[in-house]
């Protein structure tokens, strides 16, 4: 089973700033459906206040029972929790464990990731473009081709047991962002969209936008998560019915707090 838990669906300065959505990041969970093989918790993009959101969620989401910790880039909105996490996963660095996965820029120059958390953690992976895979037990974790953002910026592929859950941070258009999440199959697409129609030049994609992408890649199952203001002022759950009926797609729009359980939601589709 896989199942990916949003506990923030937040994006830009003011959202963030004025907590108007939370800023926790996605745990994600694969658990096996037989008795063999580990259960394995990722979690991914720990922004502000990511420990607070995990525990206080019901059941909380217990930052000892983590294998990796994933950044897509190093912006605080995705980060700021990076080193309470690390702490918080290590039982305050007395048990060494776990996975990091960054982009180098998050470990070095002005590292989001201090040198003294780091120590903690005995496997480190420096993310780059269309890599992998890397193993975190029975998931498979690979990158996208490197995203136009103004920092260091990789989408996510995990893959467990033939179904795969991709993520698409920040980033601008471009032309072959589309085809190049399309060439992993995912099963699952999540993509921030942070702008609703703007004409502003930032580094982030509109609702039209995500549309075409989801047009192209076709996943079982599409995941919008990561709004403003004006994303949140047109409705994301509406916008969300919109594009099911436009392309014949199921579509969600992410709320704080919701699991989405990504294997039933794909056995539905296969069903129909």
């Amino acid at each position: 089973m896989i199942s990916v838990r949003f506990l923030g669906t937040g994006g830009a300065r003011f959202v963030v700033a004025k907590q108007i959505r939370a800023s926790g990041g996605m745990w994600f969970r694969f658990a096996p459906d037989d008795t063999e093989g580990a259960v394995t918790q990722i979690h991914v993009d720990p922004g502000p206040g990511a420990l607070v959101r995990a525990m206080s969620a019901l059941p909380p989401c217990d930052p000892t029972e983590l294998d990796a910790l994933v950044l897509s880039h190093k912006h605080l909105d995705h980060s700021n929790d990076i080193n309470a996490m690390i702490e918080a996963m290590t039982t305050g660095g007395w048990k060494r464990r776990g996975v990091l996965l960054a982009p180098r820029d998050a470990f070095e120059g002005e590292p989001v990731i201090l040198p003294y958390a780091a120590k903690f953690v005995p496997v480190h992976h420096y993310l780059g473009p269309s890599a992998g895979p890397y193993a975190v037990n029975d998931v498979e974790v690979r990158t996208s081709l490197q995203h136009e953002h103004s920092v260091e910026t990789y989408g996510v592929h995990f893959s467990y047991r033939g179904a795969t859950v991709s993520y698409l941070p920040c980033g601008s258009y471009f032309e072959g962002l589309a085809e190049d999440y399309a060439a992993h199959h995912p099963d699952v697409l999540i993509v921030n969209v942070l702008r609703y129609r703007d004409d502003m030049k930032v580094d982030h994609l509109t609702f039209d936008e995500a549309r075409h992408i989801f047009a192209v890649v076709r996943p079982k199952v599409a995941v919008m998560t990561h709004f403003s203001t004006k994303m949140l002022e047109a409705g994301p759950q509406r916008l969300a019915r919109e594009l099911e009926d436009e392309l014949n797609l199921r579509v969600y729009a992410a709320s704080d707090d919701w699991t989405l359980d990504a294997t039933t939601e794909i056995a539905a589709v296969a069903a129909r």
